[in-house]
């Protein structure tokens, strides 16, 4: 079945629905991708902020291929702006500011031990 998404936000729900077909939950998804729940959770939610190379690798799991066809000029009017408008938002979002913040490193206080840094998933 071919499921044409004209914008990134359709996304989420075309990975939920694709994951759910094949019967899959988001910890088993998560253990096959070698990550965490929360990780894939994340994923899930804001596809936006994953590369391209993430998404592909999910899409090979569950077994989908991605087809582009070239849209006709009656129907690309708003295409551009919506780009525009899709990366200013991406830009901004929570995430993608706080992975800009560089994490202070564990500090060690006088009768109290600071939990160690935690390792970023790297999938």
């Amino acid at each position: 079945m071919i499921y044409p998404i004209k914008a990134i936000s359709q996304l989420p729900l075309v990975l939920k629905g694709f994951r759910k077909e094949k019967g899959l939950t988001q910890a088993a998804m998560a253990e096959r991708l070698g990550i965490t729940q929360q990780s894939y959770a994340y994923f899930e939610a804001s596809p936006a902020t994953a590369t391209l190379e993430r998404i592909f690798m999910v899409l090979r799991m569950l077994d989908v291929e991605i087809s582009l066809n070239q849209a006709s000029p009656a129907t690309n009017k708003g295409a551009t702006h919506t780009v525009k408008a899709i990366s200013k938002k991406i830009s901004k979002t929570p995430g993608a500011v706080a992975a800009r913040k560089a994490k202070p490193s564990a500090v060690v206080k006088a009768g109290r031990i600071a939990a160690p840094a935690r390792k970023k998933e790297n999938w």
